[in-house]
């Protein structure tokens, strides 16, 4: 990393989110890091609604991105990008005012690090699940601490240098599941540093848990563990990404959003 001040591009896939892109971004739009050190880019993935129309209201670069996966949209918004760090948010979540300014200082105080995995989350849960969601992230911290590895990685909050990923050759476009996320664990770790810092954290929304054991055989069984594995293997996209989920309910504030 330079000696200047790195600019941090957000980038934010969006598809079908009009009930979601505006509190995401109002709290992108609140971050305490000053607004010369970071751009947003808002990724419209073949919305048919008025994602982009909200998006545009607010001071941030919008581009289309024709093709229905998030990993080709991530990409799209890398390659329009200008900073030297990229922080891959989602469109149902929100961030706390610190987020970006912890994530810059990550950067700044480690000029070995590649890449910061942070912690989320889930909006209108209880308590309980949370709970254990955060005792599965302290567990993950925890391997980091000892082996150096962790499996646990949310394309929801993560942050890393461009040019890593420019030097594993970009998001894999036929992994149009786990491409954003494990895959880059993966390569990450090949490359250099990556770290954890709980401190990084934000809330998203758990639209994708409203059915438990369809989100278990369907989403992550099928679509995420097997296509990642046969996608993989044959270097395309035989299965497809997962129906995308859409609700009304924007995430909402919980005790652990301080």
């Amino acid at each position: 990393m330079s000696n200047k001040q790195p600019l941090i591009s957000v980038i934010v896939p969006a598809h079908n989110e009009e009930a979601f892109i505006g509190k995401c971004l109002d709290s992108l739009m609140k971050q305490t890091l000053n607004r010369k050190f970071f751009e947003v880019i808002v990724v419209d993935n073949a919305s048919d609604d008025k994602t982009s129309k909200i998006a545009k209201k607010y001071p941030v670069r919008v581009v289309y991105e024709a093709k229905k996966s998030v990993v080709w949209a991530r990409q799209k918004g890398v390659d329009v990008s200008s900073g030297e760090i990229i922080v891959s948010a989602d469109a149902d979540t929100y961030y706390p005012p610190d987020w970006l300014k912890t994530i810059k200082a990550n950067f700044e105080r480690n000029p070995r690090l590649i890449c910061l995995v942070g912690w989320i989350y889930y909006s209108n849960t209880p308590f309980i699940f949370n709970y254990f969601n955060a005792l599965n992230q302290q567990f993950n911290l925890l391997l980091q601490k000892f082996t150096k590895k962790f499996p646990v990685v949310y394309a929801a909050n993560l942050a890393f240098k461009k040019d890593a990923l420019v030097e594993i050759g970009g998001y894999p476009k036929h992994l149009v599941e786990l491409g954003d996320q494990q895959y880059l664990l993966y390569k990450f770790f090949r490359l250099g540093e990556v770290n954890i810092d709980p401190k990084v954290y934000c809330k998203t929304s758990a639209r994708k848990l409203d059915s438990v054991w369809k989100n278990i055989l369907l989403y992550n069984g099928w679509h995420r563990i097997i296509g990642y594995i046969v996608n993989g293997l044959m270097r395309k996209e035989v299965i497809g990404p997962a129906p995308a989920i859409r609700t009304t309910i924007p995430p909402q504030k919980s005790r652990f959003l301080r």
